[in-house]
């Protein structure tokens, strides 16, 4: 039965209580060996002003004659869901450790993985030779698995002459089995690139016409470039190094008082402002050759070359 006393008390806040110090939570008397001597007696209450929630989320706070003594038995079963709860959450915390540990083991594999690759590719360009004369300026782009060199791989590499020649055009098998977030942007799925070569398979090739480049154009050009280094490729330190981004940015003219300079525009909007007609190439955008073919259309018309 609810004790009488309660009748002198209409407020639902805690702190207004005349006998705040004898009240205890059901769960604080259990603690203490008790349990309600029944379902209908106690009150809801805000412990204190600033309590949010609904009344069936507040905590009952019952009076010392609302409660009996209680056995261990019935004790063990009222504390028995929390236990229950509590061990599911240990359980899901275990198992959020377990993953969390296993991935950071298949990723330390990955990057030992890398490494090896690294080196073995890096056996191959070192061993190829510089010729004494270049042949004229590419065009490089990537495809990669991600944004960070080192660590993602690269999953498409198209070359280009300078004269719209394609040099080499071709899709790796990385190491890396999925890349969700990239492969939203280019397009390019596992399924895609299970058959390629790895990239150690075309790297002497790939030096050749690296090694026979007075000019490297790309947009972004640094992006490209530490993908490439990073795979185990060398670009010669004779190669002009031109990136088209930071050149348009200034033309676009769209000022970031941010970063206190113009703001990086995308390949597809550098494209758009120089009407580059995607159509007149069988490729998509985001398809590492159709880029290159943009960029170089766009370094055309930059640099007042004919097209």
């Amino acid at each position: 039965m609810k004790s009488e006393r309660w009748q002198s008390s209409k407020s639902m806040l805690l702190s207004f209580q005349y006998f705040k110090v004898e009240l205890k939570t059901e769960r604080q008397w259990a603690k203490a060996g008790y349990l309600p001597v029944s379902e209908d007696c106690g009150k809801k209450l805000r412990p204190s002003r600033f309590s949010t929630g609904s009344v069936n989320t507040l905590p009952r706070y019952l009076l010392p004659e609302e409660v009996r003594a209680a056995s261990s038995d019935e004790l063990a079963e009222y504390f028995k869901p929390e236990r229950e709860r509590k061990a599911a959450q240990a359980a899901k915390r275990r198992a959020k450790l377990r993953r969390e540990r296993e991935k950071e083991k298949e990723q330390a594999r990955l990057l030992l993985a890398l490494d090896e690759q690294r080196e073995k590719v890096l056996t191959i360009t070192q061993s190829v030779e510089l010729p004494a004369e270049t042949s004229g300026g590419i065009v490089i782009d990537t495809e990669t698995t991600g944004l960070c060199a080192g660590e993602d791989e690269i999953l498409q590499l198209s070359i280009i002459s300078e004269s719209g020649e394609k040099l080499f055009d071709s899709y790796f098998r990385p190491l890396h089995k999925s890349w969700s977030a990239a492969q939203a942007v280019n397009n390019i799925s596992p399924n895609m690139v299970a058959n390629a070569p790895s990239i150690a398979d075309k790297a002497a090739e790939i030096q050749r016409i690296l090694n026979s480049a007075d000019t490297i154009i790309g947009y972004n050009t640094s992006f490209d470039a530490d993908f490439i280094t990073a795979a185990g490729l060398i670009i010669p330190k004779r190669a002009e190094i031109v990136d088209i981004m930071p050149i348009f940015a200034e033309i676009y003219g769209e000022w970031s008082d941010y970063f206190g300079e113009y703001k990086w525009q995308k390949l597809t909007t550098c494209a758009a402002y120089y009407h580059f007609d995607w159509n007149s190439i069988t490729m998509s955008a985001h398809n590492s050759l159709a880029d290159c073919f943009a960029t170089l259309y766009c370094f055309k018309c930059i640099f007042g070359r004919s097209q």
